[in-house]
């Protein structure tokens, strides 16, 4: 069920209602439990069973580890969780290289494998309940006591199949604890889900046009369409991610909770780093917390982990090579962003003698902060295309001659890219709690009317939400 159905509104309105009305917090819960199965159930209702087997199989490990913190026990716990990931998403990509790596040594390939069917959300509630078994085991939390409670944690539909990714110490207490009803936090949550709708009808789905159009092309256009159209599917990348991170969060709120927020206007960062913590930061956070500090993290080895960490990255967006080379240059670069922070360090005392002009510590922020954006843009491409060769003709189309022109490219693509890039921030600090109190309802209403505007005129086809495919 997407989110920008009115399917799903209704779902919303009758679950709203339903559960500010009930008396208890257990038939709260249940009113939650119920509209999650619904929703999860929509429109592939057989991933229902696996559902269900996911939440019994992590209850009953959970309580488990409280009682014997085993390493046999967490490592049993992680690999059923990740055996349904692996056999989904990644048996025919596994099947496909041992066939190629087969006929490499001469012998027939011939693994086969069935027609692909992936669950809704898999990748992010898999990582969900990996990271509260490693806690459980940690002692960082208590194992929940109650099915209902640790179903809702595990399903609850405003973040099932997209994220944010919850940590169970933040989200368990909330559950637990019987909300009262706040119109303040209601009207935010309001406006937040309308602005993350806005966001995605009318600035995403609008830009998933010219950006398909662009990558369908590939080389047979001009430099200019190819660079417009990587930036088209930039911004609709993290206008997509962002509008459903929003309506994720306003959702939570409306019934009590307070998701975390994923994005924090990525686009203006000043380096890799910082990109990825202002960018999808529940996941990064996730493979911080449980990949990379595991692996040694900045102690020893840090480009090895680094480029583990970011691989993985890559291959848990998808399985295909362009994802894991794609994190594999995120990797490198942060590899480099590392190394050249050390030599500036030990460099500091040279740097202060001399000391940097006004000008100079004017423009480092600017320079820095748009190499990183056409960096960041030009990874983008591993990301979208859809497989390597593409990639490269892609690459080719962008960076090497002829560079041609073509002055007729569609002035609204030029306008929505500068617009949406520029206002973006100010549409973010809106979603403050303090930022919303001080600003008034006019202005709300003008902002939810201009994104719903931009959504009716120009919004046109509607895509599924990006993030629903990983």
């Amino acid at each position: 069920m997407l989110f920008s159905s009115p399917a799903f509104f209704l779902l919303l309105a009758l679950t709203f209602s339903a559960f500010w009305i009930a008396p208890w917090q257990r038939l709260r819960l249940a009113i939650l439990a119920v509209a999650s199965a619904v929703f999860y159930g929509w429109s592939d209702p057989p991933a229902l069973i696996l559902l269900a087997f996911t939440i019994s199989l992590n209850y009953v490990f959970g309580r488990a580890l409280e009682r014997r913190r085993s390493k046999r026990l967490l490592a049993a716990a992680i690999a059923l969780n990740l055996t349904p990931l692996l056999w989904f998403k990644y048996e025919a990509f596994i099947l496909r290289e041992l066939n190629v790596l087969f006929g490499a040594l001469g012998f027939p390939g011939s693994l086969s494998a069935p027609a692909q069917w992936l669950p809704l959300g898999i990748s992010f509630f898999t990582f969900q309940v990996i990271a509260y078994q490693v806690d459980v085991y940690r002692g960082e939390v208590a194992a929940e006591r109650s099915p209902l409670v640790f179903a809702v944690f595990k399903s609850f539909f405003a973040q099932l199949i997209a994220g944010p990714i919850v940590r169970a110490h933040a989200f368990l207490p909330e559950l637990r604890t019987r909300a009262v009803f706040d119109p303040e936090r209601t009207h935010r949550g309001l406006f937040i889900l309308l602005c993350g709708l806005g966001i995605k009808l009318g600035v995403a789905d609008v830009l998933a046009q010219f950006a398909d159009a662009a990558f369908l092309r590939g080389d047979r256009q001009t430099t200019s369409e190819a660079w417009l159209g990587l930036y088209a599917y930039a911004l609709q990348l993290f206008a997509d991610f962002w509008g459903y991170s929003s309506m994720a969060v306003g959702v939570g709120l409306l019934f009590g909770f307070h998701l975390p927020v994923n994005f924090q206007t990525p686009y203006r960062a000043e380096s890799l780093q910082d990109f990825w913590r202002r960018w999808h930061i529940t996941l990064s956070s996730w493979f911080r917390d449980y990949l990379y500090i595991p692996l040694g993290g900045n102690r020893r080895h840090a480009t090895r982990n680094l480029l583990i960490t970011m691989g993985l990255a890559g291959l848990w967006h998808g399985a295909g090579w362009t994802f894991v080379l794609w994190g594999l240059a995120h990797g490198a670069w942060l590899a480099l962003e590392r190394a050249a922070k050390r030599a500036a360090k030990r460099d500091r005392g040279a740097f202060r003698e001399k000391g940097p002009g006004k000008l100079s510590r004017g423009i480092r922020p600017v320079l820095r902060h748009v190499l990183v954006f056409q960096g960041v843009c030009l990874c983008w491409v591993l990301f979208r295309a859809p497989d390597v060769d593409a990639a490269l003709a892609y690459y080719a189309r962008l960076l090497l001659p002829p560079y041609t022109f073509n002055p007729t490219v569609p002035e609204v693509l030029a306008a929505w890219l500068v617009g949406f890039y520029a206002l973006h921030p100010m549409i973010a600090r809106l979603f403050d709690a303090d930022t919303l109190a001080r600003t008034s309802l006019r202005r709300q209403v003008a902002t939810v009317a201009i994104l719903g505007y931009l959504a009716l005129a120009y919004g046109g086809a509607t895509y599924d939400f990006i993030y629903f495919r990983f």
